[in-house]
């Protein structure tokens, strides 16, 4: 009954998160200067390759689709809060009135009862279908995308919900008619996010593992921006239950999405002086507490119905926590059985395309096409995840993301006198200026560039001229090419990557330092 209720709440805050995805030293250190200003070779690239650019987990859906009409089409997924608080609203008597006598098991029954007017006409069904009444209003309807951010630019939407396979097949009949239209026997892949997923499934089937890609031998470039291909930690652990809450992590959190802004900023300051009295313990000890209570009270099994048939959201996932998903969710044999159409799809992605990335990469520079991967960093998870210290962009972490940064804690560092871990083949240094991340361990170090400050849903305008230079050079662009684009980058001003360095990367303090108290006691050190 517990894993019952563990289900609801972790899927739950899955979905709630979604709307808003051992060092070894060197005596000596090696040289990180990059070369030559990258403004003649821009002012010389010839964009003569379409840009198909396959989108991440975005978009509106609606139902009422199969009529002719749109006053029929109702919203049923998108950032609107206004169901969540109908539902709640209409249940808050009872809610609070089974939280006051402590009733957990009528409880956790009208919890589980919100989760269909909620999520009922999004989900799939037991074989991972949606239902054909629902979807996006917009569509890849083969119009050429007016981009401000890259050249010649086609762009790939597609409904999410659905399996990779599925989305790569729908995407290779995208490219094709894309070089039908442009007349071009090329195309160059860019993707963001769920699309870095889209987009590697799609180099598995029809690149990596097809037999007649000699003849085809259609990608002249591949190019994966803060990737969700390895897993996005604020869904994984949710939908796996691996929930932990804790104070300073909300504090940090809050901090990151309040400080600054006018509206928010107040009411920031005045919890953090609510958090130094202990009060915000107090809550979180209560929410825990709250939690627990519910879990040893079960919930109905409305969410194995209900989110959990949505085959895209495994996609989202590590292979480790994929496999603790299936345990956890489909959890009798009755349940595997409903359900083995979704979890072969997800059986196939994990062990198949997320399983060979770095494999299918290797293979994309192998045959000379110019690749390159794009990390952010800078930002916490929201604080609900197993590991709410790791660094990310706020979505997704920037270890995954680049196949294997190492990565200080999100307000920490790699410590004094760090020396990066593995010895690379460029004989230089991948230590970022800040001393938070190491790009020595990634898997393709040379051509793994990182954004500090890039928050998740913003990457493309700040990337674009360098995108464009890795797409249309006639050479595969590295991390050592450009003064304007070396591997460590900063969003300082809001308009504009600039080269992280040890004069600009400002200092880096623990949460409890950066509050108003912390402060303060530093002044007295």
């Amino acid at each position: 009954m517990k894993k019952k209720l563990k289900k609801l709440i972790s899927i739950f805050l899955c979905a709630s998160m979604i709307f808003t995805v051992s060092a070894v030293g060197f005596a000596e250190e090696k040289p990180e200067t990059v070369t030559v200003s990258c403004a003649a070779d821009l002012a010389n690239l010839e964009y003569d390759v379409p840009v198909v650019f396959v989108t991440g987990l975005e978009g509106e859906y609606y139902k009422g689709l199969s009529t002719k009409t749109e006053e029929d089409d109702v919203r049923i997924w998108g950032p609107q809060a206004g169901p969540i608080v109908s539902a709640v609203f209409e249940n808050l008597g009872s809610i609070l009135w089974n939280l006051f006598i402590k009733d957990y098991d009528k409880l956790a029954s009208v919890l589980g009862n919100l989760v269909d007017p909620i999520f009922g006409d999004f989900v799939c069904d037991e074989k991972g279908i949606p239902n054909p009444d629902t979807g996006k209003k917009e569509t890849s309807d083969y119009e050429k995308e007016e981009s401000d951010c890259y050249e010649n630019c086609y762009r790939f939407v597609y409904d999410w919900r659905l399996d990779a396979v599925t989305i790569a097949e729908q995407l290779d009949e995208y490219i094709n008619y894309v070089m039908e239209l442009t007349g071009s026997d090329k195309v160059a892949l860019v993707s963001m996010s769920m699309g870095t997923a889209i987009m590697m499934t799609y180099l598995h089937e029809y690149y990596y593992a097809a037999d007649d890609y000699s003849e085809r031998n259609h990608i002249a470039a591949a190019v994966f921006v803060a990737g969700a291909m390895n897993g996005v930690g604020c869904c994984e652990d949710p939908f796996s239950g691996n929930i932990n809450i804790d104070s300073v992590s909300l504090m940090r959190f809050l901090s990151e999405v309040m400080k600054g802004n006018s509206g928010t900023e107040a009411l920031y300051y005045m919890l953090e002086g609510l958090y130094v009295l202990g009060a915000v313990d107090c809550l979180v000890d209560f929410a825990n507490n709250l939690t627990q209570q519910l879990f040893d009270h079960g919930f109905n099994e409305a969410m194995t119905d209900s989110l959990a048939t949505i085959p895209g959201f495994y996609t989202l996932m590590s292979g480790e926590r994929y496999r603790e998903t299936v345990d956890f969710i489909f959890n009798t044999p009755e349940k595997k059985a409903k359900y083995a159409e979704i979890i072969r799809m997800g059986d196939y992605y994990h062990d198949n395309v997320q399983a060979n990335g770095a494999n299918i990469i290797r293979s994309l520079i192998e045959d000379g096409v110019n690749t390159a991967i794009i990390a952010e960093y800078g930002y916490s998870f929201m604080p609900l995840t197993s590991d709410n210290d790791r660094m990310t962009d706020g979505t997704i972490g920037t270890s995954p993301e680049s196949f294997g940064a190492t990565c200080s804690h999100v307000d920490g560092t790699l410590g004094k006198g760090y020396r990066q871990a593995e010895e690379c083949a460029c004989g230089r240094n991948h230590v970022s200026a800040d001393n938070q991340i190491d790009a020595s361990t990634c898997e393709f170090p040379d051509i793994t560039w990182f954004g500090k400050y890039l928050r998740h849903t913003c990457a493309d305008n700040y990337v674009a001229e360098l995108v464009n230079l890795i797409i249309y050079s006639d050479r595969q662009i590295t991390v050592w090419d450009y003064a304007e684009y070396p591997q460590f980058m900063v969003n300082l001003d809001g308009e504009k990557l600039v080269p992280l360095t040890k004069e600009n990367a400002g200092e880096i303090l623990p949460y409890e330092e950066t509050t108003v108290m912390g402060k303060f006691k530093a002044l007295f050190r």
